[in-house]
């Protein structure tokens, strides 16, 4: 995500000076209001080309928190658990935030405000179960909230991780196998074909004038590849570019109802953690939103918590903005009705992930065989070409 800096005025009149980093400048304002600062100027952070902040994955900080959380609950004060939690010598950014944190809980500030100052490292959901824990007096309990929710996200990029790594894997070694035949191969047959000095079928003269041009069309390739790469990323970087792929992604057959159910299983986790932990249904939508990066979806979060502002019910407000599907919707209804929502959102938010995990495993066995049998086409369609003046010699040396 982008960085900024800003410049706002907290409640008590303190001009406030920090970065922070966000979705867009216009996240940022919202979170900076829910903080309850008076927003002044909000700036882009220049860095130098190709330079990003180094942000704490979600397993080393599910890490951490578990032995934060230890830590409390065998009676250490908040500044003796963070300073025994600093030293993490896996972890060096993550352990110099801590000790930042330490200093200023330290110096007195609240345990929530020092890891607001810190973004790259803690999300919404998580100083928000901090301001729980300090207005009920009970941190380790939130803080037991906020380690489940963080196992399940774990869980969940680990699973669609796992999806992903042997196609790419395929991918890679295709592309290694190509550039070893163009690069060492092929050229051996061009040599041997040029002594025949006889005229060869056409696939085979189309295929050696590549080879033969290689040390020109392979810096080319690489280097359209490199802008392609870099135009994409920068592409991306803007919120049209997000927003237009988002909605790209939406309008794709099996992709967008796989995206649908990614959304609907981090917005339930995200909700049912919030509301356990005592937040006002409003302010759990509200801090919902750093959970979902998609454009599309953060709209119509954006349009449900409106409506559940105005006093709508949650269960129309889904339904009518579409943001989970149908029976996400009526079980939410059932737990309004009954009055435990947020044990009826994590039933939603296990039955998606078991949904998830099951199409995950439909779409591997299918891509598995498709990137084989392209592998064989391209590998094996390169080594008929070039064989087929060898099984038309007897014409050639005629």
């Amino acid at each position: 995500m982008p960085s900024f800096t800003y410049t706002a005025l907290s409640a008590t009149g303190v001009r406030v000076q920090e970065e922070a980093v966000a979705d867009s400048e216009q996240v940022l304002r919202n979170e900076l209001a829910v903080r309850g600062l008076l927003v002044q100027e909000v700036k882009p952070k220049r860095a130098g080309f190709g330079i990003r902040a180094k942000r704490v994955t979600p397993e080393e900080f599910a890490l951490f928190n578990q032995e934060f959380m230890a830590l409390i609950r065998a009676g250490l004060t908040v500044p003796d658990a963070l300073a025994l939690a600093s030293d993490r010598p896996d972890c060096p950014a993550l352990g110099n935030i801590l000790t930042r944190v330490h200093e200023d809980v330290h110096n007195g500030a609240l345990l929530s405000d020092a890891c607001a100052r810190h973004p790259e490292a803690y999300d919404r959901l998580y100083l928000a179960a901090l301001r729980t824990g300090e207005k009920t007096g009970d941190l380790a309990k939130v803080l037991a909230r906020y380690q489940d929710y963080l196992r399940h996200r774990v869980a969940l990029r680990k699973k669609i991780s796992q999806a992903l790594a042997y196609p790419m894997f395929l991918l890679v070694a295709l592309v290694i196998i190509l550039a070893v035949l163009f690069a060492f191969v092929m050229p051996r047959f061009v040599a041997m074909y040029a002594d025949l000095g006889a005229a060869l079928p056409l696939p085979t003269r189309m295929l050696l004038s590549i080879v033969e041009y290689f040390y020109v069309v392979g810096p080319v390739l690489v280097g359209t590849g490199v802008l392609a790469v870099w135009g994409w990323r920068r592409w991306l970087s803007t919120d049209t570019g997000r927003r237009q792929l988002d909605q790209l992604r939406e309008r794709l057959p099996y992709v967008g109802g796989l995206v649908r159910i990614v959304i609907a299983a981090q917005l339930a986790r995200t909700l049912s953690t919030l509301l356990a932990g005592g937040t006002p249904l409003v302010e759990a939508l509200h801090t919902s939103t750093s959970s979902i990066t998609n454009r599309v979806y953060l709209d119509r979060l954006e349009a449900v918590t409106k409506q559940v502002t105005e006093g709508e019910s949650l269960a129309k407000a889904v339904r009518a903005t579409a943001l989970m599907p149908p029976m996400a919707a009526r079980m939410i209804e059932v737990g309004e009705a009954s009055g435990g929502l947020d044990t009826m959102l994590a039933e939603v938010a296990q039955f998606y992930e078991e949904v998830l995990d099951g199409r995950l495993s439909r779409v591997m066995a299918l891509i598995e065989p498709l990137l084989m049998l392209l592998m064989g086409l391209l590998i094996g369609g390169i080594i008929i070409i070039m064989y087929l003046p060898v099984f038309h010699m007897a014409d050639i040396i005629k």
